[in-house]
């Protein structure tokens, strides 16, 4: 099991590299750092309060880049949307089909 400092840290390179693959579009990128963020998360749930008390100053920057990356997607979709509303033949005066988010 890694550290909270270890699992801290691969958290935030794993958010940069979702930032620079949602920026490049490149999806196979984004699912990878989903799976990533997931796997870490969960390792970070099972850290002992007092080793998380170590990188509690890290916690806040963390939470941010989540937001900042959360934000980014957000708007990642909203566009492939509007592309959809372009490209798709309303029919009724909606989107032919929609996007959802996987849960």
């Amino acid at each position: 099991m890694s550290t909270a400092r270890e699992t801290v840290d691969a958290l935030l390179k794993v958010l940069t590299e979702e930032r620079s693959a949602i920026r490049r579009v490149d999806t196979s990128a984004v699912a990878e750092a989903a799976r990533n963020k997931e796997r870490l998360a969960k390792e970070l749930g099972a850290i002992s309060l007092t080793d998380l008390a170590t990188v509690s100053t890290d916690l806040p920057l963390l939470r941010a880049e989540l937001r900042r990356n959360g934000v980014l997607l957000a708007h990642a979709r909203s566009c492939v949307a509007e592309l959809l509303d372009i490209a798709a033949p309303k029919q009724g005066g909606a989107r032919r089909g929609t996007l959802r988010a996987r849960v």
